[in-house]
């Protein structure tokens, strides 16, 4: 069978355009590090990446609301410590001022400070968090305490707690609530002893001392409270960052790209892309020389 120039020039023709091809797909692997860029590279590859991509983003977004309910739990914590170390104080006042030797004037100047501390208290417990209250439930355009008709400090938030997805089957709680009792216990405790340093009643004095020394176990118990769901999230975190840096190591091995085999290739193509051009040289001037003829 006689193969013409013409059917010569077009084989030669067709080679280039696949080493070009090659060429370009090599060039775009190297400046992206992948080794496709769009289903019709890859085909069941693509498939798969968009599926290991997906659950990225599901982890990343898991990973997200740990560090919401964290970080809102982690304040709570410090507001807690804060009135936990207020009722401490209140605790050491009582029992100074439970002493007989001590008279009217020194109990109306501890009323001065145990107001102070009161005060302090209502303002740990009013606490917001980027702008939201943090004990008062789902209300968090509210203050969690206000003063009441009586002069006494009353819950004002709602009696939903801030659920916070970490994914499809797991929800934590990320607050504290004002209603607990531990709170309505802590305020009663040091408007009590306020009032008996205020009206020098040593009886009353005594039975604060109970009253705060039972409200301060109740505020620690809620610091330990919060620490253990802050302990378990950490747990959390750190499963969900393990299977974050594993599916970043799978997407890593699935898409990156094989640099070296990559080169080669190219090296490879390079020659055989001149190795053409030099051939349709040839055929040029095999068909210019039969023209002449």
């Amino acid at each position: 069978m006689r193969v013409t120039t013409t059917q010569m020039y077009d084989n030669l023709l067709a080679g280039v355009n696949k080493q070009l091809a090659i060429q370009a797909k090599g060039n775009e692997q190297i400046s992206s590090g992948m080794r496709f860029q769009r289903p019709a590279d890859a085909g069941l590859d693509y498939k798969m990446s968009l599926d290991l991509r997906h659950a990225q983003v599901g982890v990343k977004g898991s990973l997200e609301a740990v560090k919401t309910a964290e970080s809102r739990l982690g304040a709570s914590q410090t507001m807690l410590n804060s009135m936990k170390n207020i009722m401490v104080r209140a605790q050491t006042l009582a029992v100074q001022q439970s002493s007989a030797g001590l008279g009217a004037t020194d109990r109306s100047a501890a009323a001065v400070e145990v107001g102070h501390l009161l005060t302090q208290f209502a303002n740990d417990a009013n606490q917001k968090w980027q702008g939201q209250s943090l004990f008062a439930g789902t209300a968090t355009d509210k203050s969690s305490f206000t003063l009441d008709g009586l002069g006494n400090y009353a819950y004002t938030g709602s009696s939903q707690d801030r659920i916070v997805a970490i994914s499809d089957t797991l929800k934590v709680t990320s607050n504290i609530r004002g209603d607990n009792a531990s709170f309505a216990a802590a305020f009663t405790a040091l408007e009590d002893f306020k009032a008996a340093l205020q009206t020098n009643d040593q009886a009353a004095l005594q039975t604060a001392l109970g009253g705060l020394n039972s409200a301060g176990n109740g505020m620690i118990d809620l610091t330990s409270e919060v620490g253990g769901r802050l302990s378990a999230l950490g747990v959390t975190r750190t499963s969900f960052e393990d299977m974050q840096f594993t599916l970043n190591k799978r997407i890593n091995e699935h898409e990156a790209v094989d640099v070296p085999a990559v080169v080669a290739q190219l090296q490879q193509s390079s020659i055989a892309l001149q190795a053409s051009y030099s051939q349709i040289s040839q055929v040029k001037s095999l068909s210019l020389i039969n023209f002449l003829r």
